[in-house]
């Protein structure tokens, strides 16, 4: 370059060069694949796009074909699963009163392993823990509200407690705290069942259904300060349409049904 030249007119003589060249390679025939518009004063090319190509392997089509083979079979599951419920009449939604989680905790723990149905904690069940954990001799309130505040702390699908819209007004007289108790629990039983349109089952000590069955008073453990349901209280609650079962041989009923295979496992 002439050294009178500065940057900017070096830069400026080498457009102007690599523009004569462009226009010169755009004369040359056969043409190279590049054209230049005059007026325009701009390139471009005349070579056709390039077909892109697909990039599914033969493992990619395998892997979707077991994807989609496995959703179907998933669906299938969950049909059987849902018409297996229907025959063998599992509630969706369980409800334990307090003397369930109280003297039968571990059953409702396995309850909720098996992740079939679940499990609401009344709002009134609650209340009834904290004053019965004021008891020192009662450890079983303390134990329930421990394992309750660890699992809605981590949160669980299958274990929660009561929301403050979960309840249906039962027109039933309460002439006892007891009675007004029962019918808070009664009212969320109502509100699960409406909800769901299904079978809502409230879950109570089999001691108290089988003292109901003979026309017994049930009376509780020695060192457990509350009470069990009467069968008065029990036979109310069927006549709303909520079913009543003893928490053991409600869980009994969940293994058979799943040991014979007509419900599947939960994940």
């Amino acid at each position: 370059m002439s050294p009178d030249l500065n940057l900017l007119d070096e830069f400026a003589l080498r457009l102007l060069c690599l523009k004569s060249v462009g226009q010169f390679a755009a004369q040359l025939r056969p043409r190279p694949g590049l054209q230049y518009d005059l007026n325009s004063d701009l390139y471009s090319s005349l070579l056709a796009k390039p077909q892109v190509r697909s990039m599914i392997t033969d493992r990619e089509r395998t892997m979707k074909a077991m994807a989609h083979r496995r959703l179907q079979s998933e669906i299938k599951g969950l049909e059987y699963s849902v018409s297996a419920n229907q025959y063998d009449s599992l509630s969706p939604f369980l409800v334990p009163v307090t003397s369930t989680v109280c003297l039968h905790l571990r059953t409702v723990k396995l309850l909720v392993a098996t992740q079939r149905s679940v499990i609401i904690i009344p709002k009134q069940v609650i209340q009834d823990l904290d004053s019965l954990k004021k008891s020192r001799e009662n450890h079983y309130a303390r134990d329930a509200i421990k394992y309750f505040e660890s699992m809605f702390k981590n949160g669980n699908w299958w274990l929660r407690g009561q929301g403050d819209q979960e309840f249906l007004p039962v027109k039933e007289p309460a002439p006892s705290p007891e009675m007004a108790g029962f019918l808070s629990v009664l009212s969320c039983c109502l509100y699960l069942a409406n909800k769901s349109q299904g079978i809502v089952t409230l879950l109570v000590p089999d001691d108290a259904v089988s003292a109901a069955k003979n026309h017994k008073n049930c009376q509780p453990p020695n060192n457990y300060t509350g009470n069990l349901p009467s069968g008065e209280l029990m036979e109310l609650a069927k006549r709303y349409g909520i079913r009543v079962e003893g928490a053991l041989e409600f869980y009994s009923k969940w293994t058979m049904s799943n040991r014979h295979g007509k419900i599947g496992r939960g994940k």
